[in-house]
């Protein structure tokens, strides 16, 4: 009987023993976790720490020089050239990216008269005009009504604080000239057809119409008096004019105009038979005479030169 009550005390104290043994090992084990997560946010922070002494440094500073740059202004400074006829309009393009606070200026390079800077204008000739859109790098100088004068070198200029950029832009102010085919004088008899052809030519822009003149009239829409005009606009415009039935009262100066273009002329006799030979006669007379005294001069200058 005792040695069952001793035995059965001894499976009581095994059995405790293991229950507490479980126990520890279970109340050990959310410790040696703690551990490890507490290592991981060492090490964490270790490179968190590793991480600020070293690389941000370098990348702060390429991530501010690339800002600079992209705050930094740029200009096109690709020479340009503008061709515009007479009379036309101008427009003189400065694209400049990443202007800022900046402003752009416009500089005539003949006199460095400085004609705008931004949106403002310094000059009272009101033909200039600076056009710029919202949001746009385009800063363009408008000239309306071209003059010869405006022929020239124009600079567009941004100010930076270790220089100027700036862009060239030549303008080619073309005046279009006009002549008409044949000698200064044009003789036709009575009763036949006047057949002149006047030339534009150097046009950028083909005239849309030109016009003829008798004297001071313009006879474009004379139909009813046998006129008729017939132009062939293109880089080499060619205007007809051709009037039938030709009369003394057609006589006089004819000249042929387009906008913005320096008109030409020609006389134009119509003569009757008699008439036609006297002012052959004339002319003849006009350069014999006219011979005779070359002649003259001639001789007189050989003798001279003989006594000397």
């Amino acid at each position: 009987m005792a040695a069952a009550l001793a035995l059965a005390s001894l499976a009581a104290l095994l059995a405790t023993a293991g229950t507490t043994g479980r126990a520890g090992e279970a109340a050990a084990a959310p410790e040696h976790a703690h551990t490890e997560m507490t290592q991981a946010e060492i090490d964490a922070a270790a490179q968190a720490e590793a991480e600020a002494a070293g690389v941000p440094a370098w990348r702060d500073l390429w991530y501010s020089s690339l800002e600079a740059l992209r705050r930094e202004p740029s200009i096109n400074n690709t020479q340009d050239d503008v061709l515009v006829q007479l009379g036309g309009v101008a427009f003189l393009h400065c694209p400049v990216r990443n202007l800022g606070e900046r402003g752009v200026s416009w500089v005539r390079r003949r006199d460095w008269h400085i004609i705008s800077s931004g949106v403002f204008m310094y000059t009272n000739d009101e033909r200039f005009q600076v056009l710029h859109s919202e949001g746009s790098d385009d800063w363009i100088l408008q000239i309306k009504y071209v003059q010869k004068r405006d022929n020239g070198t124009y600079e567009c200029q941004v100010s930076l604080g270790s220089g100027t950029l700036s862009r060239l832009v030549h303008l080619h102010i073309v005046v279009p000239e006009a002549f008409i085919l044949g000698a200064d004088e044009y003789h036709v008899d009575a009763g036949s057809t006047i057949n002149l052809v006047c030339i534009i030519e150097k046009s950028p822009v083909p005239p849309q119409y030109v016009f003829w003149y008798h004297n001071a009239r313009m006879i474009n829409y004379d139909a009813t008096r046998g006129v008729s005009v017939a132009t062939a606009p293109g880089a080499r415009t060619q205007s007809a004019l051709r009037i039938r039935g030709a009369a003394p009262a057609h006589s006089g100066n004819y000249s042929c105009r387009a906008a913005n273009t320096e008109p030409a002329h020609i006389y134009v006799y119509v003569s009757e038979g008699s008439d036609k030979m006297a002012a052959t006669l004339s002319r003849n007379a006009s350069s014999s005479q006219h011979s005779w005294l070359t002649h003259l001069a001639i001789t007189v200058a050989a003798i001279l030169r003989n006594c000397l």
